[in-house]
C-alpha cells in the first residue's frame, strides 16, 4: 500500500469548500475499504427490500425466480400501495381523529417539535415555515402551518390550525368539518417535509457525517476509536448513496415533495448550521407532565444511560485517552475547520469533559434518535391517505395524475425500505455494558419505541 492510500486524510476526503459546504464525505471519491458495507449488511438489505422488487430490475436480485413465480410484476401503478404491508395508520380506525392527531405530534416520526407558548388560549404549538422556499407549479405547501394545543389534566387537545396559502391566512377549528380535515392534512404534509430534511437527513445523517469524517481522518490509536467505531458503521456509505437517492435533482425529496432541489439543500444546510454537540434532550423536553408523551421520557432515559456508559468507558481508559490526545486535537481541528456552525470554535474539543459530551451526543443520535425518526417513517408515511410528503392541486393546469401516483408510490416504497432495515440492533450487538444498561432502562424507553428497534448505527 502506498503512502497516500494509507493516509486516512487522503482516503477520507471532504466534499466542497470548508466552512461553506456542510462537512461530509466527498461523494465523488471512492469509498474507503474499511467503511464499505459488509456482506451481512448487503444480505440483510436484500431481504428487507424484497416487497419492492417489481420496481427494481429483477436481474439484480437473487430473488428474481420467486418474484416471477408469484407474479410480482403486476405490482405496478396504483396497485402498489394496496400490495404493500399495512402501516400503523392503516390499522387505526381512528386515524383521522383529533386524538390520533395529538398522539402523533407527541410520539410520531417527527418528535420534539412542540413548543410552550405564553399569553394565548393554547399552551403548546408546532409551527413549520416553508414560505421562503420554492414550490413547483401546482404544488400545495402552505407558506406556514401552525397547530395549537390546549393542556388540560395532563392531556393535550388540539385547539386550532392556522396556515397561510397564497398569502391568505386561514384559521381552522375542530368544528369546521372538511376544512378542518384539510388543514390537518396540509399540516401533516408540511411536517413530513421537515421530518425528512431536518430531523432525519439533517440532524442524524449529515450531522453525524461531520463527526465521522473528523473521526476517521484522525483517530487511530486512541481508545475513542473502539468506543465510536461500531456507531459509525454504514453511515458514510449510506450518506454517499443518499446524495443522489434522497437529495439532488433526482432525489426522493425533490421528486416526491413539492419543493425543488435547491430548497431542499437550503433547509438541510440551515438545520446543520444550528446543531452542535453541546446539547441534551432536556433542552427540548416538555415542561409539563403529559400522560401519553412517550418520546421525552424515552429520550431522557437513553441520554442518561449513555452518560453512564460513556463515563465508565472514560474512567477505564483515561490514561490511554490522554496518551493519544494529539489525535483528538487533530479531530477537533477538522471539526472546526469544516463546520458551518457559528461560532465554529464551539465545536472544538478542549478537554476530556468536552470529548465525553461529544461521545454521548454521537451515540444518542446514531442509536436512539435515528432509530426513532427512521424506523417510525412507515408508521406515518406508509399511508398516502394519512400523510403525503407532496400535495398537488387537481384544479391546477400543471396537475398530472399519473406523475402524482408515481410520486406517492415512491413514497410508500421508500418508507417501507428505510423503516424495515433493522441491521445491528443494539440489544444484540452492543458491548455488554451497554446491553445491560439498555435492559435496565427498558421500562423508561418503552412504550415510546421497542427496545429491539434501537440500532447501533445509521446504516439506512
Amino acid at each position: 500500500m502506498n503512502q497516500s492510500s494509507s493516509n486516512p486524510k487522503v482516503r477520507f476526503k471532504y466534499y466542497g469548500t470548508p466552512g461553506k459546504d456542510f462537512a461530509r464525505f466527498d461523494v465523488n471519491s471512492p469509498l474507503p475499504e474499511e467503511v464499505e458495507p459488509t456482506p451481512r449488511y448487503e444480505a440483510h438489505l436484500g431481504l428487507q427490500i424484497f416487497p419492492t422488487l417489481p420496481l427494481i430490475p429483477l436481474f439484480n436480485w437473487a430473488f428474481s425466480g420467486l418474484a416471477k413465480k408469484f407474479g410480482f410484476r403486476s405490482m405496478i401503478g396504483s396497485s402498489l400501495q394496496t400490495w404493500m404491508p399495512a402501516n400503523l395508520s392503516r390499522l387505526r380506525p381512528d386515524k383521522f381523529s383529533d386524538e390520533y392527531f395529538v398522539e402523533r405530534r407527541l410520539n410520531g416520526f417527527n418528535p420534539g417539535k412542540l413548543k410552550r407558548v405564553a399569553e394565548q388560549e393554547w399552551q403548546y404549538a408546532v409551527r413549520y415555515n416553508t414560505g421562503r422556499y420554492q414550490v413547483e407549479p401546482g404544488g400545495i405547501l402552505p407558506e406556514y402551518s401552525e397547530a395549537r394545543f390546549i393542556l388540560r389534566d395532563r392531556s393535550l387537545h388540539v385547539h386550532s390550525i392556522e396556515y397561510s396559502w397564497k398569502e391568505q391566512v386561514i384559521n381552522c377549528f375542530p368544528t369546521d368539518g372538511q376544512y378542518w380535515e384539510d388543514a390537518k392534512y396540509y399540516f401533516r404534509s408540511a411536517e413530513y417535509v421537515f421530518q425528512e430534511i431536518q430531523s432525519h437527513l439533517g440532524r442524524t445523517h449529515m450531522n453525524m457525517d461531520q463527526y465521522a469524517m473528523a473521526f476517521y481522518r484522525n483517530v487511530i490509536k486512541s481508545p475513542i476509536r473502539e468506543l465510536l467505531w461500531p456507531h459509525f458503521e454504514g453511515l458514510i456509505s449510506i450518506d454517499k448513496k443518499g446524495a443522489s437517492l434522497i437529495i439532488g435533482n433526482s432525489g426522493f425529496i425533490p421528486e416526491a415533495s413539492a419543493l425543488d432541489s435547491n430548497s431542499v439543500d437550503g433547509i438541510l444546510a440551515e438545520e446543520i448550521a444550528i446543531l452542535n454537540y453541546h446539547w441534551s434532550p432536556a433542552r427540548q423536553a416538555l415542561p409539563d407532565p403529559i400522560d401519553n408523551n412517550y418520546f421525552d421520557p424515552a429520550a431522557l432515559a437513553m441520554w442518561e444511560l449513555l452518560e453512564k456508559y460513556v463515563s465508565e468507558f472514560f474512567v477505564n481508559n483515561q490514561q490511554e485517552i490522554q496518551t493519544y490526545w494529539h489525535e483528538i486535537e487533530d479531530m477537533s481541528k477538522d471539526l472546526v475547520a469544516h463546520s458551518i456552525f457559528q461560532p465554529k470554535e464551539k465545536l472544538a474539543i478542549n478537554d476530556q469533559k468536552d470529548l465525553q459530551q461529544l461521545c454521548v451526543y454521537i451515540l444518542y443520535h446514531c442509536t436512539f434518535f435515528h432509530s426513532w425518526v427512521n424506523n417510525k417513517q412507515y408508521e406515518d408515511g406508509g399511508d398516502i391517505e394519512y400523510a403525503a410528503i407532496g400535495l398537488w392541486d387537481e384544479d391546477d393546469p400543471n396537475y398530472d395524475a399519473k406523475k402524482v401516483e408515481k410520486r406517492h408510490n415512491a413514497q410508500v416504497k421508500l418508507m417501507w425500505t428505510l423503516a424495515n432495515v433493522h441491521y445491528n440492533p443494539a440489544i444484540e450487538f452492543a458491548p455488554l455494558p451497554l446491553k445491560k444498561l439498555l435492559w435496565e432502562y427498558r421500562d423508561r424507553i418503552e412504550p415510546g419505541i421497542p427496545l429491539e428497534w434501537i440500532m447501533m448505527s445509521i446504516n439506512i
